[in-house]
């Protein structure tokens, strides 16, 4: 099994046991804290919503609200702004937002939780045999402010072909595998953790096929994109998907504004990681190395430093992790509740 796999089984097993670990708030005054997921039909949006039925349900001082967005350029822009308090976030965007940022940003690091992969999606019948045969096709690219549109971005132009070259329609996962579906569009790109539920239903009700990205293209495109990092969709992943696939991927990651206070940040983060205490306790090898990838995980290969609450549980497991600057002059919006 991939490490990243791997990993994000531990942090999606971590919701089923959160409620294990919580303790509730002595504050009796209700907290609700904005949670920025993604599109509808994505593992952003899977995630997110399980989480907070879980959260929610063991911490009755505390609420998680989710927040449904067009995914990591729009979950930066909120937490820059105030608007939400957490949010998912490819690693790769919020490394280029980062680098051509010109102030202080808001954004913390809470906890890496596994490889989201660049997916090309066609018809099972369809003419289209590699990216390079994208070139004037109908092409869903991902949504405005989304990492979809940015990988979509990187892949084509790795392959000479600008985003004027195809016929680009910006739409969400839901719509593109809807529009394939109807004929109505040629291929989609897609980054999202795997399975992503709108191309198993897709791949449930039509042929499908993903496109290849080579060892020897993956090999080039992550030369010039570091960020980025070799994938594998295992055999079986989709219906009538005999092999597995080689693309590319990104880390996911869960990301705080820093101004959040340390004790629900702590709290988030070791939700997170419910599952490694329940493992810690049986005491076995296995589940001590599972615990060990895991925190590797979740602290590796991070862009931005990380938030002082989710930094102290690190450290109550024995992880060190660089914490961000304090943050000073600045606050967050007032939440309406909406």
């Amino acid at each position: 099994m991939k490490a990243s796999t791997f990993a994000f089984k531990i942090a999606t097993a971590a919701i089923l046991v959160a409620a294990t670990v919580f303790t509730t708030s002595c504050n009796s005054e209700k907290q609700n804290i904005r949670f920025g997921s993604g599109n509808k039909g994505g593992l952003y949006d899977k995630f997110a919503n399980s989480f907070a039925e879980t959260f929610n349900k063991a911490n009755g001082s505390i609420q998680i609200q989710v927040k449904n967005t067009s995914g990591t350029s729009a979950n930066i822009r909120l937490i820059e702004e105030g608007f939400i308090d957490f949010g998912i976030v490819q690693a790769d965007i919020l490394k280029d937002y980062l680098m051509r940022s010109r102030m202080r940003h808001a954004i913390a690091a809470v906890a890496g939780l596994y490889t989201e992969s660049i997916q090309i999606v066609v018809a099972g019948d369809s003419e289209i045999k590699s990216v390079a045969d994208l070139v004037g096709k109908r092409v869903a690219v991902g949504e405005e402010e989304s990492g979809v549109l940015r990988n979509a971005e990187i892949i084509l132009e790795s392959y000479g072909i600008s985003l004027d070259k195809v016929d680009a329609k910006k739409l969400s996962f839901k719509e593109s595998a809807d529009a394939l579906k109807a004929g109505e569009i040629d291929a989609f790109f897609c980054t999202a953790g795997i399975p992503t539920p709108s191309i198993s239903e897709l791949a449930n009700s039509k042929n499908i096929r993903l496109l290849s990205i080579g060892e020897a293209d993956a090999a080039r495109i992550m030369g010039l994109h570091p960020e980025l990092t070799s994938s594998v969709i295992p055999a079986g992943t989709y219906a009538g998907q005999e092999a597995d696939l080689q693309t590319l991927g990104a880390k996911a990651i869960l990301v705080a504004n820093q101004l959040m206070d340390n004790a629900t940040v702590a709290k988030v983060a070791e939700s997170v990681f419910a599952i490694a205490a329940a493992n810690i306790a049986s005491a076995s090898t296995a589940n001590s190395i599972a615990v060990a990838t895991a925190l590797e995980h979740a602290t590796a290969n991070i862009p931005v430093a990380f938030h002082p609450g989710a930094a102290a549980f690190y450290a109550s497991k024995n992880a060190k992790v660089e914490v961000v600057e304090p943050l000073q002059a600045r606050g967050p919006i007032p939440s309406t509740g909406d």
